[in-house]
């Protein structure tokens, strides 16, 4: 997930607490939209971790998601959630990138700036 560097209306620039208000933000916003009461009432919930990454210069700040999933959980429901949620984000850039993760690979590339930008949720 792509985020902006500065807020277009309230000229606020990214810091590490909004980078970790936005992905707690983020998973709040799927989990209400597949729960709902149940979420609200801390009964269901999808688990999820995720990582800051700023990068230099030349790179978007952005976050890397890992999130956990139900086996009676519909996968289109599921996409179509994640990809509701990221629209009502104000600190997103861009289009938002949605693939399975299939190894340990992944949590080596999640963990590759070291372990306090990591999130657990």
């Amino acid at each position: 997930m792509n985020l902006k560097k500065r807020h277009p209306h309230y000229q606020t620039y990214i810091t590490p607490q909004i980078f970790e208000q936005t992905g707690r933000h983020y998973l709040s916003l799927v989990n209400k939209g597949l729960f709902k009461r149940q979420y609200r009432y801390g009964r269901a919930k999808l688990n999820g971790i995720f990582c800051m990454e700023i990068g230099g210069t030349e790179k978007r700040p952005h976050l890397h998601f890992a999130i956990g999933s139900k086996d009676q959980l519909n996968k289109d429901d599921l996409l179509r959630e994640l990809n509701k949620a990221y629209r009502k984000m104000d600190w997103v850039k861009g289009d938002i990138h949605i693939a399975p993760y299939q190894d340990a690979g992944w949590l080596n590339y999640l963990l590759k700036t070291g372990f306090d930008s990591v999130v657990l949720h």
